[in-house]
């Protein structure tokens, strides 16, 4: 019976593929950082701001600490909630964003 013999770079291929997996788990949590607070304010102004006038100030945001808004999570959630509701086209990369923008400025959320 005759052997088979695979060129010797046959391994580089599952090897690169592992080594490229392993790099996106590694890269992965910096994609998900937060996003910058100014760009969240800029959609924040340019989507929100027309509803969430007076009496939507520092004040009112401050009141809503720890009711419905428990967490940054559910900050998301309810500016993710607003955005469909009112068929704002936001990925959810410019959700996070205003996101942080309410929390960094307002509910200050882990």
């Amino acid at each position: 019976m005759n052997e088979i013999t695979l060129p010797k770079n046959r391994m580089v291929t599952p090897l690169l593929l592992a080594g490229l997996i392993l790099g996106f788990m590694l890269v992965q949590p910096a994609w998900a950082e937060q996003h910058n607070a100014n760009w969240g304010a800029s959609l924040h102004q340019a989507e929100c701001a027309g509803c969430h006038k007076a009496p939507h100030n520092t004040a009112f945001y401050e009141s809503r600490r720890g009711k419905k808004l428990k967490s940054r999570a559910s900050v998301f959630t309810k500016v993710q909630s607003c955005a469909n509701h009112f068929n704002i086209a936001w990925f959810d990369e410019e959700v996070d964003a205003v996101t942080v923008y309410l929390n960094t400025t307002y509910y200050k959320y882990e």
